[in-house]
């Protein structure tokens, strides 16, 4: 999807016209919001899903070494807590919630700068969504970058370090953890004050 207007940088750079693969060579993986229809390969198995963005990383000479590969699925399975029977198992055996786990760990084994998460905890139950979530924090103490968009008010209010408030694709107000209140941020959704100047950067 073509941005609509604005700027996409790192380092300075823009990267909003680059492509997907390039963009993985930056450093910057997306866990997009439809895990079923763009995070995973419903007939690939849990670890071709893991390593389907990576691959080349277990590639010599136009062939994948299994070891390695199956070497970055153990570790992966273990460092994102996903529950299922192996590495073959098809990957819509899993709960929701073990689904997007599988999708962060894919991003996550691009070894990535910047960690983009659009709506990560969409259809999953209240166990899976704190781990997620535990699983960010964690990545972000490590000095990854992560950014995530939610809906839901209580992550707005509890998770981010920094909280972007958006309205009509601009930012409407900027709140660091510990300071927003649910009211606030409803006011902030609703767009500025008559008078009052929009402000902000991301």
């Amino acid at each position: 999807m073509r941005p609509a207007a604005g700027r996409v940088l790192l380092d300075d750079e823009p990267i909003e016209h680059t492509s997907i693969g390039e963009r993985l060579a930056l450093g910057v993986a997306l866990v997009p919001e439809d895990r079923q229809r763009d995070g995973l390969v419903q007939t690939m198995s849990v670890g071709e899903n893991l390593t389907l963005a990576s691959l080349g990383r277990y590639t010599r000479g136009g062939r994948v070494s299994a070891q390695r590969e199956r070497e970055a699925i153990d570790r992966i399975v273990r460092d994102v807590t996903v529950k299922a029977s192996g590495p073959n198992a098809p990957i819509g055996s899993l709960s929701g919630g073990n689904q997007q786990k599988v999708v962060l760990g894919k991003a996550l084994l691009t070894e990535p700068r910047v960690l983009l998460l659009d709506e990560p905890t969409r259809g999953i139950d209240v166990g899976a969504k704190a781990e997620i979530f535990a699983l960010m924090t964690e990545q972000a103490k490590r000095g990854l970058g992560v950014l995530f968009a939610t809906s839901e008010l209580e992550e707005a209010i509890h998770v981010p370090d920094r909280l972007l408030v958006m309205w009509k694709g601009r930012i409407v107000r900027e709140i660091r953890r510990g300071t927003a209140t649910r009211e606030e941020i409803m006011t902030a959704s609703e767009g500025p004050a008559k008078g009052e100047t929009i402000g902000g950067a991301a």
